[in-house]
């Protein structure tokens, strides 16, 4: 399938805010590519599809991620939205026959990050957070600092991620603060020092 094949797919199956969205995260990934090594294929359909099944129920996402054991951690049960991502990739690779499997890596930890994230990886969770789209209060901040140095806007991109959810009283996914504490400890294995 070509990649205007999987872009009307995408328009067919998500609302159209949503399909925007998406289409927002393409060239913001592609804008981000640059920066690594990576192939821009695999960036435009990582990138497309990476809400794949966002516009699920959360019953949906529950009952296929509970059949299919998807489902890591109570965070997941509780806030399904989180499943939008594993779901999406399993559908991805179940209903497009997609088996690549960085793209699918994408899809599946977009929203919550994960240990050892590849370039692509990468590139669609910081695109995903910084397409023009976005207005959620310290975005521009955000993307400020990406512009400067993005493994840096990938710890702010945790960071944010982390104090949105404290602010909400919402359970916290461990994958995000392992995401963290592995981006830190491969860039020097502390940020704060205290003062002597």
């Amino acid at each position: 399938m070509n990649f205007d094949n999987y872009v009307n797919l995408m328009k067919g199956r998500l609302c159209k805010k949503r399909f925007e969205h998406s289409l927002r995260v393409v060239d913001t990934a592609l804008g981000i590519m640059p920066n690594f090594k990576t192939e821009p294929d695999k960036v435009r359909l990582a990138a497309l599809l990476h809400d794949f099944a966002k516009d699920m129920t959360h019953q949906e996402l529950l009952t296929l991620a509970g059949r299919q054991g998807l489902i890591t951690c109570k965070a997941e049960e509780v806030q399904p939205d989180l499943l939008h991502g594993p779901v999406g990739a399993y559908l991805c690779q179940e209903e497009l026959g997609i088996t690549d499997a960085e793209v699918l890596d994408a899809i599946r930890y977009h929203t919550t990050g994960h240990v050892s994230m590849s370039s692509l990886d990468i590139i669609v969770y910081l695109a995903d957070l910084i397409e023009p789209g976005r207005t959620y209060q310290g975005v521009q901040e955000l993307r400020k600092i990406c512009e400067r140095d993005l493994t840096w806007g990938l710890l702010y991109a945790f960071d944010y991620t982390l104090q949105y959810v404290l602010r909400r009283k919402f359970l916290i996914h461990p994958l995000t603060i392992e995401a963290r504490n592995w981006w830190i400890l491969m860039n020097g294995g502390t940020i704060w020092k205290p003062k002597k």
